[in-house]
């Protein structure tokens, strides 16, 4: 069966998926004041007169004409008509892209909503295990009703970086008198998107919890056929959290860049009065002759001084002395360490990094055995590693291993046998038949 090629099908018929751009304000104008009720023909003519008279199109003679024609367009994908009635309806694809555009207008950065959709997805995600329902069913009955909603925030706080670069390039080129009182309001306002952004990332903080239970999920007997939402799980909160942080980095780049306006701006601003008050002095300002003294006259009454003078004036100056006051000696306090704590959190990191050093080097172990012979037998490498390593190193190494060869399907095939192999020693571990090769 030849695939779909959404390329091509959308091409020949693009116009009728995708409004142009008067024919979408006119939608959405008639989304505003009707939702899915009826109206009239006379209801459209007026939203499109409306519409051609904010561009500055004049009325002409072939005005009739064009409205028909849009009218007649606007059928063909996004209007119902009745002919007993003589109305019209939006159709059901006309209401969704309009309802899309309100909620993506209206939807606003909300951090604490965000924690409380992955707290929701933690705890569901949590029961679903202990009660051993399908992870599958979780999927698509908790992450993806979510999933919009999340990405939905990202993306609002990615616009408004946007907004404001757009804003701060405006203003650049303004003639506008408060042009600094803008570029401050811009900066304060990057300010506030990046605590924003920082909010967001601390809700996503639930998400490292979420894998944990993934990689346990992976532990089970039947987790192969979990492997492909497991994965579209993770690697949504990889996305996210690499999203939010280019944001940072957005910002991070573009407030020096504001900064270095405004100093700039304040430089030049200075210099211009200086030069325009030195001009000023340089034309009102005469020399007139007092006996055999001559003295420049300042304008506007300000004191006048000699040209040329040979005498100086003594000036006295008094500097007092401020008697400094002894400091109140400060109790020093004393600091007490937790040696027990300090003992575990040191053990637990070492054997951490000394599990993820394992798991690396497995990890570059199998696939230098693809790159070599073509083929990895998977299941036979994963008792050689519970041979050598723990089982949480085994299973660890298993999902990075898997994890590498699903992100390059075009590379490497997973072929998976429903046929137990079990432990040699350990009866009780088993695991699918499984080998991965390599196909390029």
């Amino acid at each position: 069966m030849e695939s779909f090629d959404l390329y091509r099908e959308a091409k020949g018929q693009y116009e009728k998926l995708i409004p142009e751009r008067n024919d979408g304000l006119i939608l959405l104008s008639l989304y505003a004041k009707c939702k899915d009720q009826d109206f009239t023909e006379v209801n459209i003519i007026a939203i499109i007169n409306k519409i051609f008279k904010e561009q500055g199109t004049e009325v002409s003679r072939i005005e009739h004409y064009r409205n028909n024609t849009i009218i007649l367009r606007l059928q063909e994908s996004y209007l119902w008509r009745n002919e007993i009635k003589r109305t019209y309806q939006l159709k059901k694809y006309a209401l969704e892209i309009c309802k899309n555009v309100e909620k993506r207008l209206l939807d606003k950065h909300n951090p604490a909503k965000i924690k409380r959709f992955f707290d929701e997805l933690y705890k569901s995600i949590t029961e679903s295990v202990e009660q051993k329902k399908d992870f599958n069913e979780w999927v698509e009955d908790h992450f993806d009703l979510r999933m919009p909603q999340l990405v939905s925030q990202i993306e609002i706080l990615d616009q408004q970086v946007n907004d404001s670069v757009n804003d701060f390039k405006t203003s650049v080129k303004s003639d506008n008198q408060n042009i600094l009182e803008i570029l401050k309001e811009i900066e304060i306002h990057l300010e506030v998107i990046k605590e924003q952004a920082s909010e967001l990332k601390n809700a996503f903080q639930v998400s490292y919890e979420i894998d944990e239970i993934l990689t346990t999920i992976l532990q089970q007997a039947d987790s192969y056929q979990y492997i492909e939402n497991i994965q579209k799980v993770q690697n949504f909160h990889d996305n996210s959290r690499s999203q939010l942080e280019q944001v940072s980095k957005r910002i991070e780049k573009i407030k020096p860049r504001v900064r270095e306006f405004i100093y700039d701006f304040n430089k030049q601003d200075f210099d211009r009065k200086t030069n325009k008050f030195i001009d000023y002095l340089l034309q009102k300002s005469f020399v007139k002759k007092q006996g055999s003294v001559k003295r420049l006259q300042l304008p506007n009454r300000l004191s006048s001084f000699k040209v040329t003078s040979t005498q100086h004036s003594l000036v006295f100056n008094i500097v007092p002395i401020k008697e400094i006051s002894p400091k109140l000696p400060v109790a020093v306090s004393t600091r007490t360490v937790d040696i027990t704590k300090r003992a575990e959190l040191l053990a637990k990191a070492k054997k951490w990094k000394q599990d993820k050093e394992r798991i690396a080097y497995w990890t570059n172990i199998a696939f230098k055995e693809l790159d070599e012979h073509g083929i990895l037998y998977f299941s036979t490498l994963f008792f050689k590693i519970l041979d050598g390593d723990k089982l949480p190193v085994a299973v660890k190494t298993a999902h990075s291993i898997l994890r590498r060869a699903t992100k390059y399907k075009s590379k490497y095939k997973i072929d998976i046998l429903q046929h137990a192999i079990n432990h040699t020693t350990n009866k009780n571990i088993s695991l699918w038949k499984m080998t991965i090769q390599k196909t390029k």
